[in-house]
Order: structure tokens, then C-alpha cells, then sequence
């Protein structure tokens, strides 16, 4: 913690005399792991930098996820010196609407710290919802023109140079800006390079060239079928593009921490579907045509989403389709998406983002798939109705994942252990509290589990003072009453400390793979006295099992860009567009009945999924593979599949030529430029005239007025393009620039210079 405030007065300020000359300072990036004090370090930094005035620095606006807005309150009350005066605190949320112009005055006459929510300053930095035009001009003035200091909590928000939140930020004036996170790449390394240019804009240069130097190359590098060479470019860019940013991008994980936590196992446990969810799992992609796996049909309509929902209904349980119908009846349309999807509102993410598909193409997020949504859900709602009955949802047998869960939560009472449970779809939780309530306290008859009492629920809809208060209840050594708390992923798994706990269950697995990593790190923090351990209850032979294994290599790719580890590559690009595939029927014997595996004795079985060698050490989890054979068809530690690979580590020589292959390329990066700009630049009274275009010469000038567009784009441009993109012989590619279809072979005939 010391040398990340050291780190950050380093960056934002470097020295007394450099603030007084007049300097405008850089931004930088704290990207130490979940629970390692980034909050403390940030408000003891603000109270050195604050209570110096010969720095002149008096305004600090921090913008954080909702969700944990009171908690930054809390914590600069909690860490404030005895012998200073504390910093003024403001809260926007605090204040009703109309007195928010009044506060954001005081604030920047009197000094101190703003927090506020990201969709809050989003729409008021924007000048939205304020009735009167004026009022929100001095607002959105105020946000932009009002901090010396910009502090951006959960900053990996930051991942789309397009979105809204990501315009508003980069309007504010100061260039001191602090970006939080403990996730620095999640997705894909454009989210990344996003967040870089946020706190030091154009340091990466272009999207398009940060795109043709780092991204291409370390992506085509990252597959178990990648070629040697594209494998070796990918560590080389790795290495490039980790020393680049190490000077104002400071990462520290748990392994800095590791020795002074308890242990921590995650058990990935693949879950076998019973024979109404293999039914109802067929049906569907019978009905909607992608019975082959492979169809393109779920990418287009934007519908791709709403059928993955539709299947993760199915494999958490099949009673959600009736529950997720009943509640479409009973709630208005534009209310309807938002029960049925993630739960998302404290994520404070903008509306416009788009999703990567897993064809390559692009989606939009929310606001504009809603009624599209909702158009799906309420078409072919009849599918499944000939499946279930009134009472499917009541019985916990439909689901080996209930089963599970409930035993796991029936466990952990006994060990004296809480535990938490993650789902993404709020009607999965209803479920689970439907058989919360049933749960008969042991050795009490006639005694059932209560909300409030035995087990809490924290969602979207919690406001967020009641977050804090729960957070508390739940953390209260005295509080042995209480045994879970029901989450959902998004709105809880970031930002709150749940250290009580030391059992997690992730019903279901996020497509980003830091939700659930934050979701376990919740309880594996400062504070934690014992053992922890996760579950992941994984659909086998599902989508799920692609999803996870999605996430693994983006995992994998983080391991590489931000920790400088190189893991071992364990799944193929042509594996992940195999989505729909149905892959349950080889746990079947031959009679169609399901195969039972005795996992307490090890052995080598040929699973979609790799299978632990290794009995596990959780006591629980032991009696899991002893009491659930019917159920598990495998498990294994998620930890396995990331270990670092030695092999393809760089030595110092390779690091060298490394730099050397970099700078060359940047070179000729330099030369291209100048080619197409100075092509630009010729005058254009040296041409003739163009001819009069008639009805009968335009189509032969078209032709011709293509190719002189294409002249912006050079060989060398042409050449650099097909490197980045790893474009074997005799294959094509679209050049980024001018969308000309290009090859070697092409490039080859256009000038016999390049080989």
C-alpha cells in the first residue's frame, strides 16, 4: 500500500515544483487485486496531496459504481487522521435534485471530495434529465471544469472509446486522473487499451494501430492451434506491451498477499442435466433450428442473448421458463427484459455498448435489444408447455444444480460455515428462496428457514444504504443466526466485503470472467480467518461449459498483457463457435440411462472437461462426490488450467530481439504515414481537370475512381496489415483502412519487392 500511494503521487504529481510551474500533470492506472486496500491508498493520497497547500489542489471528484458509493463515505470517516481536520465529504446522492447545483458549488467553492455514481455524472456531465437548460449547463460545467483530481472507481467500466460514460469522463479538463481497478483486462485488449487512453490519451496511439501492433498479434497467439510463429509474436507484443505501461500502470494480485490469507480451492464442478432438462434442451434447438450447433442463425435479429437465456433457464432449472413466464404476465413490457436478464442495476455501464459475438460480429447492448427481447420471449412460448406441469418448479429434483446447492448450504450450517450464493437471473434466486423456505431447521420440527433471519438477499433493487446495513448484519461475528446471503452477480460481486463467509456457490458462470472472480474474492480478503472455498455448478454439455471455457482464455490473456505470466493455452478458436452444440449424451449408457461415476476413486475419464487426478481436501466437497454420483460427471480445480508455462517465458535475448522487431515495425509504421500524407498533400492544380461524367461514361469511371482511393492505402500499409493479422498463404484479409480484400499473393504482384 505504501508504494502504491508512492506510485501514485509519482504520476499525478511527481514533485511540489512541478505542480507550480504550471504543470498539468498525468493520469495512471492502481491495478491491485481485490482486496488489497486501493480505497485506503486513494483517500490517504488525497489527504497528503489536500493538505498541502502549496500544491493549490482543493477539488476531488471520485466516480464509483453506485453500489458502494456509502461505503466510500464510510471509509473516509473510518481512515481520517485524528490530528487533521477531516476533508469535506459531498455525496450527490444525498441531496435532493434541486439542491444538487447548490451542493456542486459549495463544493468547488469550499473544497474537498464529490462522490458520485457513474450513471449520475453520466447523464448530468451530459446535461440530461434537467428540466431547465441553464441549471444543466452550470451542472455538467461544474462536472467538467470542477476537479483538479478525477478519480474513477471499478475504472475497467472505461471500455468503450464510443459509450457515453467513457465521452463524459474524457470531457473533464483535468489530466490528474486515477483509474481504479482490480480487473484491468477483462474482455479484450480494445477494452483495455480504452482504459489506457482515459488516464494518458494517445500514448498507445490510434485504436487502429494499437489494433495492428498488440491486439492481432496477441490474440492469433493465444489458441491451442496457433502456429509456433504466431505463439512467439504473441509473447514478443505481451512483453512490449507490459514494459510500455509498467511506468504509470502499477499491478499488484494476490500473490502479494497470498501467504498472509487462508487457502482458497475453486472446485469447477461439472453438473449432469436430468432427462426433462436433456428434453427440454433438445426441443429447443430443434425448434429454433440449430439442432447441428453451428448454425448462424442465433447471431443474427439480436436474438442472441435472449436464446442464451432462454438455454440458462433450462440447465439452472427447468421450472424458470414457468416462473419467467408468469412474471412477463405480470409485469409491463419495458420491466419485463430487466427481471428476465442480468441483473444489472448498479453497474452504472452505459446503454450503448456493444457485445462481441462470438462470429465477429457486434451487438447492441439493452436499450436496444429490449423490445427485441421481449419480442422473443412472448413468440413460440408454447414449446416447452406439453414438458412441465404446474409443479415443475417446486421440486428441486428437476435440477442436479438444486440438489447440489441444497446440500452444500445444508453442509455448510453443520460446519458452523456461511456462505454466499451467485446467480445472474433474479428468477433463479426467486427459486432458490422458494426452497429456502422449505428447509426445515435441523433438530427444530416444524422450524423453516426465514428471509431476514437464516438467509439475506442482496440485488439490484437493494437501495444502496440497505446494502451497507446488510453487509454489516451479515460481517456481525455475533450474528450466527444468519447462514447465506443470495446475490446477484452483477450487483454484488463488486466492491463489498463479505468476509464472514468462506463458502461460495456460482450457480452459473458470467461471460466476463472477472464477475465471478470478484464474486469469490468477496469473501478471499483481509480479514478472512478461514479456509475458503468456491463452487462453480456447471451445465455439462452446454453452453455453459463453452462459456467457461471463454472465459478461461480470457483469463489466460490477462495472465499474459497484466500479470507477465504465459499460462498455458487450452482451448481452439474453432472450439468457441461451436456454442449450441449438445454434448450431455456421453455421460448415457447404451440404454439411454445415466452413467454413474464413483469420484471418490480416481481415475482417467475422457470428459468434455478435464477431470481432477487429485481427491479434494474439502471435506464438502468430498461428501458431494460420495452422495451425488447420479449428478457429478466431473471436477476439477479451476487454478489447474491457468498455471504459468516456463516454456514459452522469453529469455533476455528474446526480450531484446523483442524490442528490436517493435521498433522496426514502428519505423515502418513512420514511413507508411508519411507516404499516404504526403500523397495528400500534392497539389491539386497540378491534375487535370476531371471529365464530365455522362450517364454513359460514369460506369467506366468507377472503377477508376476506386483505385485512386485506394492510393491512400500503400503497399508497406498492405504489408504491415497481413502481419498483424497472422493471414497465412493464399488466404485473404480486409485491410482496416481503405476495405480492400488483400493477400500476399496480391501484395506480391503489385511489387516484386515484397516477399
Amino acid at each position: 500500500q505504501v508504494a502504491g500511494i508512492i506510485f501514485l503521487w509519482e504520476n499525478v504529481i511527481q514533485s511540489v515544483r512541478t505542480v507550480k510551474s504550471g504543470d498539468k500533470g498525468f493520469g495512471c492506472i492502481l491495478a491491485h487485486n481485490m482486496g488489497l486496500g486501493k480505497t485506503f491508498q486513494v483517500i490517504t493520497f488525497l489527504y497528503v496531496v489536500m493538505r498541502c497547500a502549496q500544491l493549490g489542489l482543493r477539488t476531488a471528484l471520485i466516480v464509483t459504481p453506485v453500489n458502494v458509493l456509502h461505503n466510500w463515505k464510510k471509509e473516509f470517516t473510518k481512515w481520517q487522521p485524528a490530528e487533521l481536520k477531516p476533508l469535506r465529504v459531498y455525496m450527490l446522492e444525498d441531496v435532493p435534485r434541486l439542491k444538487r447545483l447548490y451542493l456542486l458549488n459549495k463544493w468547488r467553492a469550499k473544497g474537498g471530495v464529490l462522490l458520485i455514481g457513474y450513471s449520475s455524472f453520466r447523464n448530468l456531465s451530459l446535461g440530461r434529465h434537467v428540466k431547465e437548460k441553464d441549471t444543466a449547463d452550470e451542472i455538467s460545467n461544474a462536472l467538467q471544469c470542477g476537479p483538479d483530481i478525477l478519480v474513477c472507481d471499478e475504472a475497467h467500466m472505461i471500455k468503450n472509446r464510443k459509450a457515453d460514460t467513457t465521452h463524459a469522463l474524457k470531457q473533464v479538463k483535468t489530466q490528474r486522473r486515477i483509474a481504479l481497478t482490480g480487473s484491468p483486462l477483462q474482455n479484450n485488449l480494445m477494452e483495455y487499451y480504452c482504459m489506457v487512453d482515459f488516464v494518458r490519451e494517445g500514448f498507445l496511439g490510434s485504436s487502429h494501430e494499437f489494433r495492428n501492433r498488440f491486439q492481432n498479434p496477441i490474440e492469433n497467439g493465444q489458441h491451442t492451434n496457433s502456429t509456433s510463429d504466431d505463439v512467439k509474436i504473441m509473447n514478443q507484443r505481451s512483453h512490449i506491451l507490459y514494459e510500455q505501461l509498467k511506468g504509470f500502470v502499477q499491478r499488484m494480485d494476490m500473490n502479494v498477499v497470498k501467504n498472509d490469507l487462508p487457502p482458497k480451492k475453486v472446485f469447477v464442478i461439472t453438473v449432469k442435466l436430468s432427462q426433462l432438462q436433456r428434453k427440454l434442451y433438445r426441443r429447443f434447438l430443434d425448434v429454433h433450428g440449430f439442432s447441428s450447433g453451428t448454425s448462424e442463425k442465433p447471431y443474427q435479429h439480436g436474438g442472441f442473448f435472449a436464446k442464451y437465456q432462454k438455454l440458462a433457464q433450462i440447465w439452472n432449472h427447468p421450472g424458470l421458463l414457468q416462473m419467467a413466464k408468469e412474471q412477463r404476465g405480470s409485469l409491463r413490457r419495458e420491466d419485463a427484459v430487466e427481471n428476465f436478464l442480468t441483473d444489472e442495476s448498479s453497474s452504472d455501464d452505459n446503454h450503448n455498448i456493444e457485445i462481441q459475438l462470438p462470429n465477429g460480429g457486434k451487438q447492441k447492448s439493452r436499450t436496444d435489444q429490449r423490445s427485441k427481447k421481449i419480442d422473443f420471449l412472448n413468440e413460440e412460448s408454447n414449446w416447452w408447455e406439453n414438458l412441465l406441469d404446474d409443479n415443475t418448479f417446486k421440486e428441486a429434483d428437476y435440477s442436479g444444480k438444486m440438489v447440489l446447492l441444497l446440500d452444500i448450504l445444508a453442509t455448510c450450517y453443520e460446519l458452523g460455515d456461511k456462505a454466499l450464493v451467485f446467480s445472474q437471473n433474479l428468477t433463479t434466486l426467486d427459486l432458490v428462496e422458494f426452497y429456502l423456505s422449505k428447509m426445515q431447521i435441523k433438530g427444530k420440527e416444524g422450524k423453516y428457514w426465514k428471509q431476514g433471519k437464516d438467509w439475506y438477499r442482496l440485488d439490484g433493487s437493494t437501495p444502496s444504504s440497505e446494502r451497507q446495513n446488510l453487509v454489516e448484519r451479515f460481517n456481525d461475528p455475533a450474528n450466527t443466526k444468519v447462514k447465506c446471503t443470495l446475490i446477484s452477480t452483477r450487483a454484488g460481486s463488486l466492491g463489498i466485503n463479505l468476509h464472514a463467509a468462506n463458502r461460495v456457490v456460482l450457480l452459473d458462470g458470467s461471460w466476463n470472467p472477472t464477475h465471478d472472480l470478484q464474486a469469490i474474492y468477496r469473501v478471499w480478503r483481509y480479514g478472512q480467518m478461514k479456509p475458503v472455498y468456491a463452487y462453480r455448478l456447471m451445465a455439462h454439455g452446454t453452453m455453459e461449459e463453452k462459456i467457461y471455457k471463454r472465459q478461461v482464455t480470457k483469463e489466460g490473456l490477462a495472465a499474459r498483457v497484466v500479470d507477465r505470466q504465459q499460462v498455458s493455452r487450452t482451448i481452439s478458436k474453432e472450439e468457441m463457435l461451436h456454442l449450441f452444440e449438445f454434448g450431455d449424451e456421453e455421460m448415457l449408457d447404451e440404454s439411454g440411462n445415466d452413467t454413474i461415476i464413483d469420484h471418490t476413486k480416481v481415475g482417467t475419464e475422457k470428459l468434455s472437461m478435464p477431470n481432477s487426478t487429485e481427491l479434494p481436501v474439502d471435506t464438502l466437497m468430498l461428501n458431494l462426490l460420495s452422495d451425488h454420483p447420479r449428478w457429478i460427471a466431473g471436477y476439477h480445480e479451476h487454478e489447474v488450467l491457468l498455471q504459468e508455462n516456463e516454456e514459452e517465458r522469453l529469455t533476455k535475448e528474446e526480450q531484446d530481439m523483442a524490442w528490436s522487431n517493435f521498433k522496426q515495425s514502428q519505423q515502418l509504421d513512420a514511413v507508411a504515414r508519411k507516404g499516404a500524407h504526403d500523397s495528400e498533400r500534392k497539389p491539386t492544380e497540378t491534375n487535370p481537370p476531371p471529365p464530365k461524367v455522362t450517364s454513359r461514361s460514369r460506369q467506366a469511371q468507377q472503377p477508376k475512381s476506386h483505385s485512386n482511393n485506394q492510393k491512400k492505402c500503400t503497399n508497406l500499409n498492405h504489408m504491415l496489415t497481413l502481419r498483424s493479422h497472422g493471414t497465412k498463404a493464399g488466404c485473404t484479409t480486409s485491410c482496416d483502412e481503405c476495405g480492400q480484400n488483400i493477400s500476399w499473393e496480391a501484395l506480391n504482384r503489385s511489387d516484386g519487392r515484397l516477399r
